[in-house]
């Protein structure tokens, strides 16, 4: 996969555009002062690339901007893509699309989402092929990969660089700590589409086999259980008087079949049955109703003397509005016997507005008593036969298990043709064989020590920056996804200490990643690869914070150029292939002085910036 980035366009709310520039097969560097939008150029890039949310912030820059763009070389196509700007921190859907790369004055949306990932992602290799290969709690096994999962590949951003746990972006995100695992295989050649599709095929083909064999299996030993219970099931049929006792065996087989699917009439006793089922659902109900009825009139009663007590307690009110020139009144008086004067009165209109629903109560009482005497009534009249509602029962019972056996052992309908099956098992088993899958044990260890072997070479070219480390081996942990160092002749790894050490160590990883992509032939992950700030191990924190770096943390710093201008050299001349790093920092230029790849895109010093508003 061929990949670049050339511009980066803002455009302005109030007018005008905000545009840098980067080069290809070089290392671009974007350095200045802390806030001045450095760590916002990864953060576009993102939202551009289908991003669901963003870290973009509103104050400065997401205020003044309308739209976000990139404008990009991609297998040998130039594309530019803007997206509207962020709406009350929420991304927004819509999209401006050139397949010429023209970068227009004024964007309009005329792409949606879905339109413009069906033309991007055929570009990554991407189609309805390159499925999730395991499920997991977000993502659904054989569903679509998206683009954005390789993306992990490409940053390190301020979050990880100086983690000595974490080594991939968003890994705080469920959907990306599943498809981290999942497309790893697939973004390292460790896993080939061709191989990955032999695999479904496989899964189809052994899900279809395990279901028929089962189906065969049941029918076979269904077969010859349903011929041991035949006489067992003709004598039980006679019995119930669902058969003739006089009827052969022979012909018995076939009338068995005959009850199942089209069984006896049920007769009047079963009817009476059903009858006395519904009276007692019925009476149990209205029983339930008197008395929750009888509980609500006690409950009414008890609520009707708690007003009356209440209004008693407040009749004094009168005699005292009466009395007032017999009384002493303080300056709170007069409004308490108001406050008083107004509770009387709504208790009294409370008590004339309630409906006596203590008479409702006996009425419908009296009414559901009366339902009751007729359902009981009902139910006295009809026959308490239990011999007979048995046998009616018994029949239907029956009736119901031949029809099971029958269908367990695809008897009935002529269902379970066994031969056919069979045939089918064999047709499936020859396919089967015919699939080749490869074992990606071995491919996965093979591709483990290559990686390895190049994160070694970077070892080797950081030397004193690593410090006591500078002569132990790296150890990448496949299931954790984590770079480790392990001391020589020895068969553990060690914790490393320092967060310069851990930079160092994300900065091995990603660049022989990239390496090891293009060895591999991988067309999934772009050559690109965003750096922020390699330097944040050396200028400390807070109060901690430093004005410039002390001398041995320049060359901390000089090495880790270096290391990036020799990766850039490295893909050119042993791989022939390109790759383009962009990295925001805050040393100055001095600190790559005469390194041949690296290019200054631009200072964001002395007022200037990622939104130039003066402009």
């Amino acid at each position: 996969m061929k990949f670049w980035l050339e511009n980066m366009v803002l455009w302005y709310r109030e007018g005008g555009t905000r545009e840098l520039t980067f080069k290809n097969n070089a290392v671009n560097v974007i350095t200045g002062d802390s806030l001045t939008g450095k760590t916002a150029i990864l953060q576009v890039f993102d939202y551009c690339f289908f991003a669901s949310h963003s870290k973009l912030p509103e104050n400065t820059i997401n205020e003044n901007v309308a739209w976000y763009g990139v404008r990009f070389h991609i297998n040998d196509k130039l594309y530019t893509i803007a997206r509207t700007s962020l709406a009350k921190g929420k991304a927004t859907d819509g999209y401006y699309f050139s397949a010429s790369g023209e970068i227009p004055e004024s964007p309009e949306a005329k792409y949606d989402e879905a339109t413009l990932k069906a033309i991007i992602e055929p570009e990554f290799g991407i189609d309805r092929n390159v499925t999730i290969p395991f499920g997991g709690k977000t993502l659904k096994l054989g569903s679509k990969i998206s683009l954005r999962y390789f993306l992990l590949f490409n940053t390190i951003s301020e979050d990880i660089i100086t983690s000595s746990t974490v080594f991939f972006d968003k890994q705080e995100q469920p959907r990306y700590a599943e498809a981290l695992p999942r497309v790893f295989d697939l973004a390292c050649g460790i896993e080939r589409l061709s191989n990955l599709l032999a695999r479904d095929e496989q899964n189809r083909l052994e899900g279809e086999l395990r279901r028929l064999s089962r189906q065969a299996n049941r029918l076979s030993t269904g077969e010859t259980d349903f011929q041991s219970n035949r006489v067992t099931l003709i004598r039980r049929a006679k019995e119930l008087g669902l058969l003739s006792p006089d009827t052969p065996d022979i012909e018995a087989a076939d009338a068995l079949q005959q009850i199942a699917t089209k069984p006896p009439e049920i007769g009047s006793t079963e009817l009476t049955s059903s009858r006395q089922s519904e009276l007692r659902s019925d009476l149990a109900l209205r029983y339930r109703v008197v008395r929750n009825l009888r509980l609500l009139r006690k409950e009414y009663d008890e609520y009707r003397k708690m007003l009356g007590a209440v209004e008693d307690s407040l009749r004094p009110v009168a005699f005292l509005r009466s009395n007032l020139n017999e009384l002493v009144q303080t300056s709170i008086f007069d409004d308490l016997l108001k406050v008083m004067e107004v509770d009387l009165g709504r208790i009294k209109k409370d008590v004339r507005t309630r409906v006596p629903i203590d008479t409702n109560i006996g009425d419908l009482i009296a009414g559901y008593q009366a339902q009751i005497d007729k359902l009981r009534d009902e139910l006295d009249l009809l026959p308490a036969d239990a011999d007979a509602l048995g046998n009616e029962r018994e029949k239907l019972l029956f009736v119901g298990e031949l029809r099971a056996k029958l269908e367990i052992y695809g008897i009935e309908d002529g269902k379970g043709d066994l031969s056919g099956i069979n045939e089918r098992i064999a047709e499936l088993e020859k396919q089967l064989a015919e699939t080749a899958v490869a074992d990606n044990l071995t491919e996965r260890e093979m591709f483990l020590k290559l990686l390895e072997e190049i994160i070694l070479e970077y070892i080797k070219m950081a030397g004193p920056a690593l410090g006591n480390y500078r002569d132990y081996l790296p150890v990448f942990d496949y299931k954790s996804k984590t770079l480790h160092l392990r001391k020589p002749r020895t068969s553990f790894t060690e914790n490393v200490g320092s967060s310069s050490n851990h930079m160092l160590l994300h900065l091995f990883l990603f660049l022989a990643l990239q390496e090891s992509f293009k060895i591999q032939q991988s067309p999934f992950v772009p050559p690109i690869l965003f750096i922020d700030q390699p330097s944040r191990p050396y200028w400390g924190d807070g109060e901690k914070k430093k004005e410039k770096l002390d001398n041995s943390d320049e060359e901390k710093m000089r090495k880790a150029f270096e290391i990036m201008d020799a990766f850039i050299g490295r893909m050119a001349t042993l791989h022939k292939e390109e790759c383009q790093l962009i990295v925001f920092e805050h040393v100055p230029p001095s600190t790559w002085d005469g390194l041949q790849n690296v290019h200054l895109v631009e200072r964001f010093t002395d007022g200037n910036a990622l939104i130039k508003l003066s402009e």
